[in-house]
């Protein structure tokens, strides 16, 4: 008995050093992996890091403009400085090919936070310029993207008072905040083909443009927007003025060719810091441009697509221009078939709050303004129900799919799909639940 004991203390102690010392190779073994390995970081002294890309086409080529950064040694640390290098070819990897002969580092495209596509791609099949940032390992699919009036290289070329990099400065009108308060429309890669290869092949994203300084565009509700003067609306943009029922004339043909001529003004108008927008969106059909919604349409896109937590809503009521604060904004758009008619409700449900209105400040009267009059209910109503009918109307007259009817009609109406899928948004009539309360 004692010999077994012997002989399997000195086995379990065999297999005790044994273990230990495969313990310490796996050590060493990973030690030298640490060490002479760098797990696929980037070596910025042999790497450029491009953090945004604006794209343009130009004489049958693609034209490549990288915004990169460049690690420069400071005696308070490392410092940045951003730089525009531009390439060109027949594919974007062709330019950005070019882009490393130029600057001696391989580009990566990792880091890249922002695409912005010019003009000039307007004629151009959307995913025969964005293919290349969809191959395996070339970006990431989480970079936003945008489209901007006139050339996006002069845009980028632009110097903001908000951030030394222009690309930041762009993406701050395009953040999770500004989406949340239904001012931007917001796109990436991801959502972008997610978009376009859905039953309803269309997709979106928004429109950038470029304000000198001290100016700005009309915010929403016609000329009575704004300050006390008569003459307000003198620098503003035709995305605040148009009226309702013009949905497809303001998302077509006048904002498409607003931007070459705007363009020209607010780039080279002066060398001073600019400011940027992206109230307005760009829409594509079957990966083509159609057109630029304005701000009115673009606001109800962004409610029915958006969640939204603090929108403002500007409206008339007896006489008095009245901007609102809408709280608890649930928005939803639902299809049906009846009768062999496919019926489409849009449902939309706010508590309000007034923030202003143009008239003169009552103090006694300002602290009751948590409680909204039904004659401004009423016009906030109507408010959105106009903005509702433009984007309507916008999607009816171009065919182009953005709030997602074929989809719906494909997940909840799958029998009629085969039936309705060309015309179904010329069919469709379109039914309208708007509630908006008072927040007290």
């Amino acid at each position: 008995m004692k010999g077994k004991f012997k002989n399997s203390l000195k086995c379990k102690l065999n297999i005790s050093k044994l273990s230990v010392l495969v313990y310490w190779l796996i050590f060493l073994l990973l030690a030298c992996l640490f060490f002479t390995n760098d797990f696929g970081l980037v070596d910025i002294h042999k790497t450029s890091i491009i953090t945004a890309v604006a794209i343009d086409t130009e004489e049958g080529e693609v034209l490549v403009t990288a915004e990169i950064a460049v690690p420069q040694p400071s005696q308070s640390g490392e410092n940045i400085v951003y730089t525009q290098v531009q390439g060109s070819g027949l594919t974007i990897a062709d330019a950005l090919n070019e882009i490393n002969a130029k600057t001696g580092f391989y580009p990566k495209l990792q880091f890249c936070k922002l695409i912005l596509i010019g003009e000039s791609c307007r004629d151009k099949q959307l995913f025969r310029v964005l293919g290349c940032f969809y191959r395996k390992n070339y970006s990431e699919l989480t970079a936003l993207v945008a489209m901007c009036e006139g050339n996006a290289y002069d845009m980028l070329a632009q110097k903001s008072n908000v951030s030394d990099m222009t690309s930041e400065a762009i993406r701050k009108v395009l953040s999770d905040e500004i989406e949340k308060s239904a001012n931007a429309t917001t796109s990436n890669l991801k959502s972008i083909a997610a978009m376009e290869f859905s039953h309803s092949r269309a997709c979106y994203m928004p429109y950038v443009e470029v304000n000198n300084q001290g100016e700005s565009q009309l915010g929403g509700n016609g000329d009575n927007v704004g300050g006390e003067g008569e003459n307000n609306g003198s620098q503003g943009g035709s995305g605040g003025g148009s009226q309702s029922g013009q949905g497809g004339e303001g998302g077509q043909s006048g904002q498409s060719q607003q931007g070459g001529g705007q363009s020209g003004q607010s780039q080279q108008g002066g060398e001073g810091p600019v400011e940027f927008t992206a109230r307005k969106t760009a829409y594509f059909s079957d990966g083509r441009f159609i057109g630029v919604l304005d701000d009115r349409q673009a606001f109800a896109l962004a409610v029915l697509e958006n969640d939204i937590r603090l929108a403002v809503l500007p409206c008339d009521a007896d006489g008095v221009h009245y901007t609102l604060g809408l709280k608890g904004v649930k928005c939803d758009a639902d299809l049906k078939v009846k009768d062999g008619v496919p019926q489409l409700k849009i449902s939309f449900k706010a508590n309000a709050r007034i923030q202003g209105a143009r008239v003169k400040v009552d103090l006694q009267k300002i602290i009751s303004d948590d409680v909204v009059s039904a004659s401004v209910l009423d016009g906030a109503k109507a408010e959105m129900r106009a903005r509702f009918e433009g984007l309507i109307n916008v999607v009816r007259e171009t065919n182009s799919d953005l709030i997602g009817v074929r989809e719906l009609l494909y997940k909840k109406n799958y029998k009629y799909f085969e039936a309705f899928q060309n015309d179904v948004l010329q069919r469709m009539t379109v039914a309208y639940d708007i509630k908006i309360d008072s927040v007290s």
